[in-house]
């Protein structure tokens, strides 16, 4: 340090003399060194009884029944419409990170299958340990590769022709995939995304949210199949901000 720390060093009886508190400050600090590490091995003892119960729970947690709600406790808004009104709406809970919700969908078509919205929530852990020991997702990510995908299809639009867009398509929320299938009477869209941009459209408390969506109409229009998956309005509760412009600044 300075000339104060050299002179510490001399060989004089000032010195000498000068150095004893030290000594004995040095054997507080060892006991305070001694006290720490026994709270720390006290904190290891409680954490691995204590809350290997919670840390086991929290990584094999099962959901929640689902149960009916009415749609206007659902996250989501959703545009009048003739042929797709809101039919019913069910939400289940996965511990205290998931939510999740289904929206039905009326369906125009014969065509068997449900249309739907459903809507992942993963929410910010409220404590350190949560975050810390986070339960695995419940979505894949990616949400879909094209062997999952070939198997929705299939199962979702059965005997029809599926085709995946060539390019994504954009909502309020930023940009999204989606794939029709059509036959001679009725075309189907199944449209999903994945929501991440903390910083710019979700809310502070959410970390992730995914959305599918599944519509059968009449006809041979899928931009009209697709209009309220792109015109959604989301509240979590607090509501999420638009994505901006890609070309934007």
């Amino acid at each position: 340090m300075t000339g104060k720390g050299t002179a510490m060093t001399g060989t004089s009886s000032g010195s000498r003399a000068g150095l004893r508190p030290h000594r004995a400050s040095g054997t507080a600090m060892r006991t305070a060194t001694r006290g720490a590490t026994w709270g720390v091995l006290a904190a290891c003892v409680l954490l691995t009884s204590g809350c290997a119960g919670w840390v086991r729970d929290n990584l094999t947690q099962s959901p929640t029944p689902w149960r009916r709600i009415q749609p206007a406790a659902l996250p989501v808004t959703l545009p009048e419409s003739r042929d797709f009104p809101i039919v019913a709406a069910r939400t289940r809970d996965t511990g205290t990170v998931y939510k999740s919700y289904i929206v039905v969908l009326g369906n125009p078509t014969v065509l068997p299958g449900e249309n739907r919205l459903s809507i992942d929530v993963q929410t910010l852990p409220d404590s350190l340990m949560g975050a810390l020991v986070q339960p695995p997702r419940i979505f894949p990510v990616p949400l879909y590769t094209m062997e999952t995908l070939t198997a929705a299809t299939a199962r979702e639009f059965p005997e029809m022709r599926v085709k995946v867009a060539d390019y994504a398509r954009r909502n309020r929320y930023g940009d999204y995939d989606y794939v029709t299938a059509q036959d001679a009477e009725n075309s189907c869209v199944l449209a999903w995304q994945l929501i991440t941009d903390r910083k710019r459209v979700l809310p502070e408390r959410i970390e992730a949210v995914r959305l599918e969506y599944r519509a059968c109409g009449v006809g041979s229009d899928v931009r009209a199949l697709l209009v309220p998956f792109d015109t959604m309005t989301m509240t979590l509760p607090e509501t999420m901000l638009e994505a901006p412009d890609p070309d934007g600044p």
